[in-house]
């Protein structure tokens, strides 16, 4: 359209048009920038965090995630609702700045020549797109009311506010239309279609319509970023640059080691806001607290004191407090609570399973593990907190390098009777078998222990193991927060491996197979891990004779946390399942593969007890009872524990059996 035809300066005249705009343009920004630079400031105070690596497949996720809203899309009607917004938000950001360019410069002729009719119709479109989506989501909070959704008056006021922006734009285009009816507007359909209804109400009427457009357009706009520094809302700027610095690889927690020989260094952990990367702050402030987190958290399902939207919530109000204080802008003592046993409960922190949930929900990439395990080691290090059953298997895992206390010289006990060969540097075999402490010390994951070793041989796989040199990768002391103690058991293991030149190692346990594989590099060892799901997946394709034990029936299978959703490994264990079944099917429940559910014993939780709210195994169980199985396979001991328990809670273990993969091809 032409620039010097739509325009509304009744008002205000064409001299005096700039300077208006140009002093509410000063002062939006003024006030956008004075509450946005602090936060800025704190982000490059704070530790680093090198998130600039391999920058095409950040720019590819940002595309992915953040543009095409992939994960936003995983639920139907809110997801749609929140695209539609977002991406009216690009269209119609040319629209915006058309409305400052003709403000600012209400003499300069434009024409957008072959560009302003296509663009005018999906604009339009945006517009009715974008009015029915704000609509939707006022619905969602003033009458649906979902639980997730916290109602905030700020909520509804930014809704508000869109509807207003796309209501005055459309009558924009209607009075101009109906001030100039000779002259149709090209791809403006909703403005011509508008028109006449204004020219009902006589031409003085329609003058003041459109400038009451144009400017209420302007006001909104501006009203509107002021608003976004300090709201929830600051994620549509955050969000973007949030989803780009995302973890790569994905895989894993996230988790680095502590330099404990640094010793300019005061803390360790985190005890205090300032302590968190500048990522982790990022996160903070890239929150939409759409609760979809929280829908997916086995720990809030089960009545646990956590909700992950809320620990987000709560981190970054206490961060906006205390961000005077970090700056140096007041020099007073803050009166604000502490961070651990303050705003963050320490109940609320023993209550996550590290399971990955909520990240993998998350539609702008917000990482959860990290800071709660930040938070764990800031407990443990500096505040000497934590339940009292880690007291003991702290204790064990420094003295035995097992949480249980079991003798280590009493670790390869378990093999006595299965001619397995003990790792010789000298000969080495193709692969080391680490068993891990669960598989060496319960009597239930020996069982699992011996299957695999059963597979491995039928299969003719050349595998020994360390014998009573094994010990425990450190896994369950990291998770619990202290980090000291998994990195003294870290390092035993490394210089261990690195001595008797092991490098291919398979595992069983999904939490030794994350440590060796995603942690141990830290420690100087580069180790080609593989879980057994995937071994013996490998040897079946290939022919290698992997056996079947007894018919299972009909099999449902439970993915492992630290195995699926922290590694992805999600085929392999279902291509054994389907080998060992009779039927070759694998049952699925709605909450498996990405979205499968935590058996509860992540993040060192299987050496707690369940003292407050219900059982999350059991509410495991409860989901995949509903697929009718004979046989829950599994690929995790921990997870082989959790479910059974349940079944014999509820009375369910003479029909239902919980197998590991292992066991489904052999029972040893």
């Amino acid at each position: 359209m032409n620039a010097a035809q739509n325009r509304a300066f009744e008002w205000v005249s064409q001299d005096l048009q700039p300077f208006i705009l140009g002093v509410f343009v000063v002062l939006a920004l003024t006030r956008f920038f004075f509450l946005l630079w602090p936060k800025y400031r704190v982000l490059g105070r704070v530790a680093c965090e090198d998130r600039f690596n391999e920058p095409i497949t950040r720019l590819w996720n940002t595309v992915r995630i953040a543009i095409f809203q992939t994960r936003i899309l995983k639920e139907t009607r809110s997801g749609w609702m929140h695209a539609l917004i977002f991406w009216g938000f690009l269209v119609l950001l040319v629209r915006a700045l058309w409305f400052f360019f003709i403000g600012f410069f209400p003499t300069v002729e434009f024409n957008a020549g072959g560009m302003a009719t296509p663009y005018a119709l999906l604009k339009d479109l945006f517009v009715v797109l974008v009015s029915l989506a704000a609509t939707y989501a006022l619905y969602r909070r003033l009458i649906a009311k979902p639980e997730r959704l916290t109602l905030s008056v700020e909520g509804i006021v930014i809704l508000s506010l869109i509807l207003l922006i796309m209501v005055s734009d459309a009558l924009f285009d209607a009075g101009w239309q109906a001030r100039n009816p000779q002259v149709p507007l090209s791809g403006i359909w909703i403005g011509r279609s508008v028109a006449p209804m204004l020219q009902i109400l006589g031409s003085d009427a329609v003058v003041h319509i459109h400038n009451l457009a144009y400017w209420t357009h302007i006001v909104c706009v501006l009203y509107f970023l002021t608003l976004l520094p300090n709201s929830k809302h600051l994620h549509i700027i955050t969000s973007i640059p949030n989803v780009f610095f995302s973890r790569i690889p994905e895989v894993g927690n996230g988790l680095h080691r502590i330099d404990f020989e640094n010793e300019e260094q005061e803390s360790f952990g985190v005890s205090k806001i300032d302590e968190f990367s500048w990522k982790k702050l990022l996160d903070l402030h890239s929150c939409t607290e759409c609760g979809r987190c929280d829908v997916v958290c086995p720990a809030l399902a089960s009545d646990k004191p956590l909700s992950p939207k809320q620990l987000t919530v709560d981190l970054r109000d206490h961060l906006n407090r205390q961000t005077p204080y970090l700056l140096g802008d007041n020099l007073e003592q803050s009166s604000a609570p502490v961070l651990l046993g303050g705003v963050i409960n320490d109940e609320t922190l023993w209550s996550c399973t590290t399971c990955g949930a909520c990240e993998e929900e998350c539609p702008v990439m917000i990482e959860y593990v990290n800071k709660v395990v930040d938070l764990r080691r800031g407990l443990v290090l500096m505040e000497n907190r934590y339940p009292d059953e880690f007291v003991n298997a702290f204790k064990s895992l420094e003295t035995q390098s097992n949480p249980w206390g079991f003798g280590r010289n009493t670790r390869s006990d378990w093999a006595k009777e299965l001619d397995v060969k003990i790792w010789d540097k000298d000969n080495p075999t193709k692969y080391l078998y680490f068993v891990g402490c669960n598989g060496a010390f319960d009597e239930r994951g020996k069982k699992i222990a011996k299957a695999v070793v059963h597979s491995l041989k039928s299969a003719g796989v050349d595998f020994s193991i360390l014998g009573n040199d094994e010990g425990c990768t450190g896994d369950p002391a990291r998770r619990a927060g202290n980090e000291y103690l998994f990195d003294l058991l870290a390092s035993r293991n490394a210089e261990l491996f690195k001595e008797k030149s092991i490098i291919k190692i398979v595992t069983h346990c999904p939490h030794c197979f994350n440590s060796l594989k995603n942690e141990y590099s830290e420690f100087g060892v580069e180790l080609d891990v593989i879980h057994h799901s995937e071994l013996l997946a490998h040897l079946v394709k290939d022919g290698k004779g992997i056996g079947k034990g007894k018919d299972p029936g009909n099999v449902v299978y439970h993915d492992s946390c630290y195995l699926g959703r922290h590694n992805k490994i999600y085929d392999a264990p279902r291509e054994m399942v389907a080998h060992s079944s009779k039927s070759g099917k694998v049952l699925e429940v709605d909450a498996s593969r990405e979205r499968g559910t935590c058996c509860g014993a992540g993040g060192g939780r299987f050496l707690l007890e369940e003292k407050t709210g219900a059982r999350m195994s059991h509410q495991r169980v409860d989901q995949l009872m509903e697929s009718n199985p004979d046989t829950i396979a599994v690929s995790c001991p921990f997870c082989v524990l959790m479910l059974e328990d349940a079944l014999k809670a509820k009375n369910l273990q003479d029909t239902v059996k919980v197998k590991d993969i292992s066991e489904l091809a052999s029972e040893a």
